[in-house]
């Protein structure tokens, strides 16, 4: 398998599961777009493990509080758990795919950001913003967003 630079890079700046999703064949393939984009002007559809997984990550982060503690680490792997599941579970067109990631980054960034850096404020803050973002690019009906969570 033949990777591009940037694809490595985030390979390598987010981690495990992100490393298991391009190498362990999650079937999809990575166009040169890299970024978020639309699908035509319009949000990429959802699949049921992608809307499954969104609503568990969102509920994890949703409770999260910077001085839970061990509870925080707790949360953190269960987003990465749950990210594990998207990307083992989800099927989308290779662009959607792609937006995705981005997305599927920052969470697993913000994770990181709690557990290995010691910087749970920051952690949930990256979080938050991805999953601000995912309903800017993808259909989800009846995503509740985080509101004051």
């Amino acid at each position: 398998m033949r990777m591009k630079l940037p694809v490595l890079a985030l390979v390598l700046l987010t981690g495990g599961a992100l490393a298991f999703y391009h190498f362990h064949g999650h079937g999809h393939s990575h166009g040169d777009g890299g970024g978020l984009q639309l699908n035509a002007g319009q949000k990429w559809q959802t699949d049921q493990p992608l809307r499954e997984g969104m609503e568990r990550i969102r509920g994890l982060v949703g409770a999260a509080n910077p001085s839970g503690g061990s509870s925080m680490e707790a949360r953190a792997n269960g987003i990465r758990q749950h990210v594990d599941y998207l990307v083992a579970n989800c099927k989308l067109a290779p662009a959607a795919d792609a937006t995705l990631h981005v997305m599927i980054a920052d969470l697993l960034e913000g994770a990181d950001l709690v557990t290995k850096k010691n910087d749970p404020q920051r952690g949930i803050t990256v979080m938050r913003k991805a999953l601000e973002t995912y309903p800017k690019y993808f259909e989800h009906a009846g995503w509740p967003g985080l509101g004051d969570a």
